[in-house]
């Protein structure tokens, strides 16, 4: 499963036997990055400790957590592989191991089932724990079985209702049947048991924003942008969604404020080349934006389009033929493309 990266999406897809399963929704169970300096200290610490007691389980256990904070698959990975191995009776290590084989780079569907034999074993040690329910759910979840993942996310509840994770992974199973005005309910459930929940704030942000309710997304997405300062995609969804609602100088504001966390964010970028270009008149502006969006991103099809577009608006035939071309090697088969070439001869 994939950690989020960009402006990803909520929505399970599960591949078949062997085949890698991807998942667009974010890491639910591992809260917001909040003490990030204080995390990396320890860490560099833990590193110094591991060194000289390779067999120390806790160390470990503790290690993968903080990668897990920090949506490092990778280091949650080796950690809770390596406390497992030292002690596979301890149940914080077991859990850690089975939260990062559904976490880990390019997971399959055999790791999401030996992910559920892990919880299954912890639940049967901490029987009505609301956690291990609603991390066994996520494992039916990913495997298609809604109604089994429903089942143990409602006894979750029946314990504590005000599990919060419960609320989230409704939530994204919610979304991922289609039924929006449900996911949007168990999130706003979530953010209100914790209003400190970033990653609800910004799905709820993303689910409105799909729904075109512009102006209560903004309102989430400053809330995460303020839970989260430096949050690249809490920038753009205050950014998008000025954007959206034709607010066109604080939209370019806070393209601005982001490409200050984060340089070769390409998409603010473009988006300001969009503005120039359609809404503003500016072409020799959105020529401008869109040259850096294809300069910290050469493959982005749709940077290198827009560009012909404005070089076909502007007259310049040559420089849009050339464009036009890069776009056809990079995806031959990318319509808005073919059909410009059309216009241009």
């Amino acid at each position: 499963m994939k950690k989020i990266q960009g402006l990803i999406g909520i929505l399970f897809l599960l591949s078949s036997c062997g085949e890698a399963v991807t998942n667009d929704v974010e890491s639910f169970f591992a809260d917001s990055l909040t003490g990030k300096e204080k995390s990396e200290l320890r860490l560099s610490e833990l590193e110094g400790l591991l060194a000289e007691q390779p067999d120390n389980q806790a160390l470990w256990v503790e290690k993968g957590y903080i990668c897990k904070e920090q949506y490092d698959f990778v280091c949650a990975l080796d950690a809770g592989a390596k406390a497992y191995a030292i002690d596979s009776t301890n149940v914080e290590a077991r859990m850690l191991y089975a939260w990062t084989l559904m976490n880990k780079p390019n997971t399959q569907l055999v790791d999401i089932e030996r992910a559920k034999k892990h919880y299954k074993y912890v639940l049967s040690v901490k029987a009505n724990d609301p956690a291990v329910m609603v991390e066994l759910a996520n494992t039916f979840s990913l495997t298609g079985d809604f109604e089994t993942a429903f089942k143990y996310v409602n006894d979750a509840l029946r314990v504590d209702d005000k599990f919060r994770d419960a609320y989230v992974l409704k939530g994204s199973m919610y979304k991922t049947q289609g039924n929006t005005k449900f996911a949007l309910s168990s999130y706003q459930t979530a953010v209100q048991v914790d209003p400190d929940f970033f990653m609800g704030h910004l799905n709820i942000g993303w689910l409105l924003s799909e729904t075109e309710d512009h102006v209560l997304a903004l309102e989430y997405y400053k809330n995460a942008l303020e839970l989260d300062p430096e949050s690249i995609n809490a920038y753009y969804g205050v950014a998008k969604s000025y954007q959206d609602m034709g607010q066109f100088d604080e939209a370019q504001a806070y393209y601005r404020q982001l490409l200050q966390v984060d340089p070769d964010f390409h998409y603010a970028y473009f988006n300001q080349g969009i503005i120039k270009q359609y809404f503003q008149a500016q072409l020799d502006s959105a020529v401008y934006y869109y040259d850096l969006s294809t300069s910290v991103q050469p493959e982005f099809v749709k940077g290198w389009h827009q560009l012909g577009e404005v070089y076909l608006n502007q007259g310049r035939k040559p420089d849009a033929a050339r464009v036009f071309s890069k776009v056809l090697e990079l995806n031959p088969d990318y319509e808005p493309t073919l059909l410009a070439k059309e216009k241009l001869r």
